[in-house]
């Protein structure tokens, strides 16, 4: 199994990265602008991308508020099934936040996986400029 992980540090509040991690806007700003989010804790996700070409379906395993977002990939890319998204927000100063992610339980390293980790890296970036800036991006 191999894992996709990163860590960032955001300069903003644990509830206004939580909100971007697990709220229809929130999502929007930083990842993709057509989506459905979890509205508690068992509920489903739903992203598209390149105008519903691609869709992506997550169960919302955990959503403890200002802490944890736990998914599990349901339907998307076959290699994508299966693979569970694990961010924790621990605060570490006023206003500052050490973010970690997780992207776990790929079957292999090769195949997307390489160019899925790269784009994490990147969205990761999104999301940091998007809690600091409050500008979506």
């Amino acid at each position: 199994m191999a894992d996709s992980l990163h860590q960032i540090m955001i300069h903003a509040h644990e509830q206004t990265i939580y909100q971007a991690l697990t709220q229809t806007w929130g999502i929007q700003a930083w990842w993709t602008d057509t989506c459905e989010m979890a509205r508690k804790e068992g509920d489903l996700c739903q992203l598209w991308f390149d105008n519903r070409q691609s869709q992506f379906t997550m169960k919302a395993n955990k959503l403890l508020p200002g802490k944890r977002v736990f998914w599990v990939c349901l339907d998307g890319p076959d290699e994508w099934i299966g693979t569970q998204l694990w961010w924790e927000i621990q605060e570490i100063g006023e206003n500052i936040c050490l973010l970690d992610f997780k992207h776990m339980n790929w079957s292999k390293d090769d195949g997307l996986f390489p160019l899925c980790n790269s784009t994490w890296g990147s969205l990761m970036q999104n999301l940091k400029q998007y809690c600091e800036s409050g500008n979506p991006n």
